[in-house]
């Protein structure tokens, strides 16, 4: 009994246990089973390691799926500023055209500027609301400023109002004289548009574009005055700046016309013997 207790051997009773984690005395249909049984466990331990790198991978692309949605909010806001800069670059192109028609009509469209420069300061704020890059958004602010003060000067000094035609003409041959052409020109355009000597004041309008080199408008400007009155003493200079502009813009044909006109009309005239030496020079 004591030397079977102390033999290490296995007992009989076990042989054939499959579930033995040393199994023996197997048949050949046992050892196959036992074959299988290892095959199993192996493919069974290789599908948990791939269920555990597809829980990994599903881990890291919810993490990435997050960033990417971080991104495109962001993103979303970038557009979204973009959009508001594109908005005032569209709200300040509009209003040089604004500006640029004020100037040729005066205050004609002074409301409406004066409501496109409250919109284009109600875009500003919300663009500090938003994000954009500090630096481009402080120069556009600052753009904004110079012209919104540039415009409230232009539109204080076109303000005509309570003034009679006759002190606004008086105003007007005095900048003039000052070759203070700007203001000058605002008071003739008002002259003109309200029926005030306009063959004078278009006379006026066509010697300021003359003197600004503008020459299509001042032949433009000359016409009208010449066609509305061609008694008056400017008219010798009247044809020889209309002469020379020709000459200018390469007109040679209409630019020899005048000149002869001159000579012809007013032979006795400053204007006459310029001509003549223009002439002998075309």
């Amino acid at each position: 009994m004591g030397a079977f207790a102390a033999n290490p051997e296995p007992s009989a009773f076990g042989a054939g246990n499959l579930d033995s984690s040393n199994p023996y005395g197997l048949s050949s249909e046992e050892k196959h089973i036992l074959k299988n049984k290892k095959a199993i466990e192996a493919l069974r331990k290789i599908v948990q390691k791939q269920q555990q790198i597809v829980q990994e991978n599903r881990e890291r692309i919810d993490g990435l799926r997050s960033i990417i949605e971080g991104l495109n909010a962001k993103i979303k806001r970038y557009d979204e500023a973009l959009k508001t800069v594109d908005d005032l670059n569209r709200s300040i192109e509009l209003l040089d055209e604004k500006i640029g028609a004020i100037e040729k009509t005066d205050q004609k469209n002074f409301d409406q500027i004066r409501q496109i420069l409250q919109e284009l300061g109600s875009l500003i704020d919300s663009i500090n609301e938003k994000y954009v890059d500090k630096e481009r958004f402080g120069k556009l602010e600052s753009a904004f400023l110079q012209f919104k003060s540039a415009y409230e000067a232009y539109a204080k000094k076109s303000d005509l109002s309570g003034k009679s035609n006759a002190k606004i003409f008086s105003e007007a041959k005095s900048f003039f004289k000052k070759r203070a052409y700007d203001d000058a020109k605002i008071r003739f355009e008002h002259l003109v548009k309200n029926h005030y000597k306009p063959a004078t004041s278009s006379y006026y309008l066509g010697e300021i574009a003359y003197n600004e080199g503008r020459y299509k408008d001042a032949i433009a400007y000359y016409k009208k005055s010449a066609s509305l009155y061609d008694k008056s003493s400017f008219m010798p200079t009247l044809l020889l700046h209309t002469a020379i502009s020709f000459q200018r813009i390469g007109n040679k044909k209409d630019a020899k016309k005048f000149y002869e006109s001159v000579i012809e009309l007013y032979p006795k005239s400053r204007a006459a013997a310029i001509a003549k030496k223009m002439l002998k020079k075309l």
